[in-house]
């Protein structure tokens, strides 16, 4: 009998040194500690995509993607000697790459992943989704084809074509926008856009998919209909004031500041106007010139004033002649730069992100053009952009209506009156983008570059000098030629030698080869709308 027992008892104690070895990670676990089931570890992530998805907060991105780049292709402010020529810089194109593709979209496809894993988390995906949407779409706008990596395993795609690319995102946000549920967990500070209110999320992304049906008025203008006529009727519809606007605020520590205040105040680097946005702001609107510079125009838009401070050696309110291949010395003290006082009052100012003035002028086109019905009128969704646009810049009501009646033109031809059809460079569709252009400076240059491809709008001076072995373009000096205005930025270098096969596939798709010359998808019709002298 006492055998048994010891037998047994044997028995039992390896039981249980098996059940011990095989729950040991289970022994060292903290039972008090949340686990992925309990807390959504990804909203930090979640979060990290929305501040740097954007290119508005990581300062080296920012500085040498936008404000050397896409600044300077709409024609905004200056650039350096090789941002104004247009020469490709693969040490920038390099960094905006690899941060994009190792980092920001490859920590957003896993939260995305991981939504769709736990339970609980369909608010994070549906923003994630939205977000992924954003991010890439922008980033097409920039290279072209690009890869598309929908999961964290799927490490090395293919260059896909845009075409292919419109139709998941179109698709992404419709069933993303539906996804959204109020009783759900959702981010809170992680969301330094919204904080987490779902009714604006949702207008955000009916809002986005609306900017990227426009964007489809020349090469697919029946998806354009389609797709804006949808995101317009969308659940929770479009952008309805300024309360809607995106924009994201910053904290102000190096790297996390607002970054032209850094540039110009911090590096003493003057972000100067540029002769182009000069021209479009001079006269239209028939308003006095109301600031302090000595030498000035006799009319402003009054948004002019407050985008731009006179030249600290003369006293003037004047731009920088674009594609200077060689600036003269000084130059930049005898022109305007960003004002200090509306632009870059300190460090922390909120940068725009998506306007509600831009949702009015998409909907001015789209019904303008017949791509949106049951929509009211066109005339009324451009006066809606241009007061939403000057109620930003604390200018009143009465002069938006003052300066809407005006048939005052700027040096282009374009008045502000809608009604008003004299004369060259003053349709319709010129008054719209024309408008869309000076709400977007600064901090949206990308979509003014955008419109530039797409419309050739609004008119802007061809640069002096572009460089030739980046592209190739015409010296017609017809400002009419889209073909004088770049189109793209090229590829890093690092494709083409480490992932050669990928790389031609895509540079096969471009028409031109993989030039600042060579059209995207949607802008390879290389429609012109403008009709100035």
């Amino acid at each position: 009998m006492k055998t048994k027992k010891i037998i047994f008892a044997c028995l039992l104690g390896i039981g249980l040194l098996g059940t011990a070895c095989t729950n040991f990670d289970s022994i060292n676990e903290n039972p008090n500690d949340a686990t992925e089931n309990m807390y959504d570890f990804d909203k930090g992530n979640l979060g990290k995509a929305l501040r740097n998805g954007g290119v508005f907060y990581d300062a080296d991105v920012q500085q040498r993607i936008k404000a050397l780049g896409m600044d300077v292709f709409a024609q905004y402010v200056g650039g350096n000697s090789t941002a104004r020529v247009w020469t490709p810089n693969d040490g920038w194109l390099s960094l905006y790459w690899n941060n994009y593709y190792t980092d920001w979209f490859a920590s957003l496809n896993i939260v995305i992943a991981n939504a769709q894993k736990y339970e609980g988390r369909q608010n994070s995906l549906a923003l994630g989704r939205i977000w992924r949407v954003y991010m890439q779409s922008q980033f097409t706008d920039f290279y072209g084809p690009a890869p598309f990596p929908k999961s964290p395993e799927d490490t090395n795609p293919d260059y896909e074509s845009l075409d292919k690319q419109y139709e998941f995102f179109f698709k992404e946000l419709d069933e993303s926008v539906k996804l959204f549920d109020s009783s759900k967990d959702f981010l809170t500070v992680e969301d330094q856009i919204y904080y987490g209110n779902i009714a604006k999320w949702k207008r955000f992304a009916n809002t986005l998919r609306l900017r990227l049906a426009i964007k489809m008025s020349e090469i697919n203008p029946e998806l354009c209909k389609t797709q804006a006529q949808a995101a317009y009727n969308a659940d929770g519809g479009i952008m309805i004031s300024g309360d809607d606007a995106a924009l994201p605020g910053v904290s102000g520590v190096w790297g996390q500041q607002y970054v032209y205040y850094m540039y110009q105040v911090g590096w003493s680097d003057r972000q100067v106007m540029m002769k182009t946005m000069e021209k479009i702001l001079t006269g239209i609107g028939g308003m006095a010139y109301a600031g302090t510079a000595a030498i000035h125009p006799e009319k402003v838009d009054p948004r002019g004033e407050r985008y731009f401070d006179p030249s600290p050696e003369t006293n003037t309110w004047a731009g920088l002649k674009a594609g200077i291949q060689t600036e003269p010395a000084g130059e930049r003290n005898r022109v305007s730069a960003m004002s200090r006082t509306w632009i870059i009052p300190n460090d922390n100012r909120k940068t725009d992100l998506f306007l509600y003035s831009e949702a009015c002028f998409l909907m001015a086109e789209a019904v303008e053009r017949g791509f949106v019905t049951g929509a009211g009128s066109a005339k009324d969704w451009y006066e809606k952009g241009v007061k939403a646009s000057f109620a930003k810049w604390s200018l009143s009501d009465s002069q938006a209506v003052d300066y809407l009646a005006s048939n005052d033109q700027n040096l282009f031809g374009t008045s502000a009156k809608y009604d008003d059809a004299s004369g060259n460079g003053n349709t319709k569709l010129e008054k719209i983008i024309t408008q869309k252009y000076i709400s977007h400076y600064i901090d949206l240059s990308r979509e003014s570059w955008n419109d530039k491809r797409r419309l050739n709008l609004p008119a802007m001076d061809i640069p002096e000098y572009r460089d030739p072995g980046a592209g190739t373009y015409p010296n017609d000096g017809n400002i009419k030629n889209p073909s004088n205005f770049i189109s793209r930025m090229v590829y890093p270098q690092s494709e083409a030698l480490n992932n050669k096969s990928k790389y031609e596939a895509g540079v096969a798709q471009l028409t031109g080869g993989d030039k600042t010359s060579s059209p995207i998808w949607w802008a390879t019709k290389k429609s012109n709308y403008c009709t100035s002298n």
